[in-house]
């Protein structure tokens, strides 16, 4: 019986840029998570007492800013080294051998594949061969896994792949491959990298196909756990996988849903019962919340006067505040709506109601929403920086129609208050 640990996508040193425009930003603590996080994950690996750890790529997050970088990274492998316990690690595409020079030398525990071809590392003792193939250079758009080897007979073999698999909506196609096949191949187990959501379930059981996830969220669209799988196998078996935390600092979406009679006080109450919640399920790690406010309500008819909004998202900042330094809320996100018929008013015949039918024209139909997004393009590309330090990205469709739905409800409370 043995125990290994399956972790990919440290991204150890990544920069995390734009934190510095956020207000109240802990920026040095969340720049040193990823240390922190692999600092967690050495320590697992110690006290499970594991036979070996492969990481499936992107140990770095790219070309170091200086020595230090592989300097400290090569003091955490020498804890295990002092421990007898090797590493086996392949290069993805954010420390492709083109990007990150080996400028520091790796303690002899550390075993990295080749990037030219695929390579196959044997654990003699414990009957283990493990595959890989790691990046030579950082756009690697060849199926990698079709030149792996078969899997050799009478021992567990694993393959170890930097891969967006058949493809993914947020992450880049790197080494695209196929479930079918990974099976080919005969292997036992195999350890992905690049896709930093955990796969839950995983690909396949048997043989077990699956990504570990990042070990440490590093923006809102990375919430939840993260961290690494600890693998048991016992007689060439793979017993059990079991996922175990890392991260030192979570990211966390509060989603408050208010109704008509709700107004700005309940509001209040809602956000701070959410984030209390947030923070509980991150069992004592500091929380980076994301508040998101929806709902046709009563606050709306507050929200839309510039004072009235200003003091709202002041406040639930300072709800922060409660939690003894260990909550930082990372952006107020105010979607509400006007407690009214839109529908009644849209099939009227007056302005408003001309007005509310051409914003959903435009808004549930996919070509309008497109040749809109083409006249904004000149814009898009004169402020692309600001805009992707705010997150906003004009070419997509998605983030067009919410901004409509948005303008929709402000127009009925503007227009119907002044009607009023």
């Amino acid at each position: 019986m043995f125990k290994f640990i399956h972790t990919a996508d440290l991204h150890i040193d990544s920069p995390l840029r734009g934190l510095e425009a956020y207000e109240g930003a802990p920026v040095e603590q969340f720049r040193a998570a990823t240390r922190v996080a692999f600092e967690n994950l050495i320590t697992l690996a110690l006290d499970h007492e594991v036979a070996f750890v492969v990481i499936a790529g992107d140990l770095f997050d790219g070309k170091w800013q200086d020595m230090k970088t592989g300097l400290w990274t090569a003091g955490q492998f020498r804890r295990l080294e002092r421990e007898g316990v090797p590493v086996y690690l392949l290069r993805g595409n954010h420390d492709a051998a083109s990007k990150v020079r080996q400028a520091v030398s790796w303690p002899e525990n550390v075993h990295e594949f080749a990037v030219r071809k695929p390579d196959s590392f044997f654990v003699e003792e414990l009957r283990v061969a493990l595959h890989g193939q790691g990046f030579a250079h950082q756009e690697c758009n060849d199926d990698l896994a079709v030149t792996y080897p078969m899997a050799i007979d009478g021992l567990f073999n694993i393959g170890v792949l930097h891969t967006s698999l058949t493809g993914s909506t947020e992450h880049a196609t790197y080494a695209p491959t196929s479930e079918a096949i990974l099976r080919s191949k005969g292997y036992d187990y195999w350890a992905l990298g690049h896709i930093h959501q955990r796969s839950e379930p995983p690909v396949s059981w048997r043989p077990f196909i699956g990504y570990s996830g990042n070990t440490q969220g590093r923006h809102i669209r990375e919430t939840g756990p993260r961290g690494c799988l600890l693998n048991t196998v016992i007689d060439g078996e793979l017993e059990s996988t079991e996922f175990i935390e890392t991260d030192t600092l979570r990211w966390h979406l509060a989603n408050v849903h208010l109704t008509e009679q709700d107004d700005v006080g309940e509001l209040l109450a809602t956000v701070r019962q959410q984030v209390a919640a947030c923070h509980e399920t991150g069992e004592g790690r500091f929380s980076a919340i994301r508040v998101v406010v929806r709902g046709a309500c009563a606050a709306h008819r507050e929200l839309v006067h510039a004072l009235r909004r200003e003091e709202t998202l002041a406040e639930i900042r300072n709800l922060a505040n409660e939690f003894d330094d260990e909550v930082w809320i990372e952006k107020i996100k105010l979607e509400t709506q006007p407690p009214i018929d839109v529908d009644r008013l849209r099939a009227g015949s007056d302005l408003v109601a001309e007005l509310l039918r051409a914003i959903e024209e435009v808004r549930d139909d996919e070509t309008k929403l497109r040749a809109l997004a083409e006249e904004l393009a000149p814009l898009a590309t004169k402020a692309a920086v600001e805009l992707g330090e705010c997150e906003i990205d004009l070419h997509d469709p998605i983030q067009l129609r919410n901004w409509l739905q948005q303008a929709e409800g402000l127009l009925v409370s503007q227009l119907l208050e002044t009607d009023a």
